[in-house]
């Protein structure tokens, strides 16, 4: 009777076979990771939420807004930033859509943009981790006045209000509450934007096609919010399921 022997080689080759199906299985599942919350928790592949936001019929118009002040540099006119609306499709830009009640890892802070260009916040709605700071630039060379609100336009609601002469390009403000805040120019009273300030990771802005995408949930059933500056907030629950994508459609409905 022989006896086999695992030589050195041998099992060198079959260390380095055990890796290589490793390393091929999570390049053929390719879900990202959920990152637990603490050191107990298992880690488990994340899902994706995507989805999109419209009008199944009939949709507002842009308006046009006329403008008085500063029209070398506004223009007579602009077009409102409050509907805007895909002809192909009908789906609605600029909603934030998000999980209600969401635990994942907090967000990193870091740095946003709001721009003043040619009378105009740019862009008018987004959405940033809480204590992002707010780079706000003037582009116009002409006096601004930069006025944030959180969660209304209640005068006690200010949470700052800077004037930003023609030769005062940057400011920075920190935005360190969750919530919505709310901006107005009180020298141009037509301008407007908003900025979603969100503890957790699990949120979107809908695109030009009213598009959104959430990835990386846990897997569990979740409660999807999308709010709008005019139309208030849209609710729909969700499942998600480990390395799969859920897909849900807000429709924006007359009387609604």
């Amino acid at each position: 009777m022989y006896r086999k022997v695992l030589t050195p080689n041998f099992v060198s080759v079959l260390v380095f076979l055990v890796i290589v199906l490793v390393v091929a299985n999570v390049s053929i599942t390719g879900a990202k990771i959920y990152e637990p919350n603490n050191k107990t928790e298992a880690i488990v592949s994340g899902g994706t939420i995507t989805g999109s936001v419209r009008f199944p019929e009939e949709y507002p118009d842009r308006q046009k807004l006329t403008i008085t002040k500063d029209q070398a540099v506004c223009g007579a006119f602009q077009y409102s930033e409050l509907f805007v609306v895909s002809e192909e499709n009908h789906g609605l830009k600029n909603v934030v859509v998000s999980l209600l009640g969401a635990k994942g890892k907090k967000p990193e802070a870091g740095m946003a943009t709001l721009n003043q260009k040619k009378c105009q916040y740019v862009p008018h709605v987004q959405a940033v981790p809480v204590g992002t700071t707010l780079e706000i630039l003037n582009n116009d060379g002409l006096l601004h006045n930069v006025h944030g609100y959180l969660e209304s336009l209640d005068p006690q609601s200010t949470v700052f209000n800077k004037a930003q002469p023609k030769f005062l390009k940057k400011i920075k403000q920190t935005l360190d509450k969750p919530g919505t805040y709310y901006f107005k120019c009180d020298v141009h009273s037509h301008m407007s934007a908003y900025i979603a300030v969100m503890a957790h990771p699990f949120y979107d802005v809908t695109d030009a096609d009213g598009r959104f995408t959430i990835t990386n949930v846990r897997p569990g059933s979740y409660t999807v919010q999308a709010w709008h500056e005019e139309l208030g907030t849209l609710e729909k629950t969700v499942t998600v399921t480990s390395g799969k994508t859920a897909e849900i459609t807000f429709d924006i409905l007359p009387g609604e």
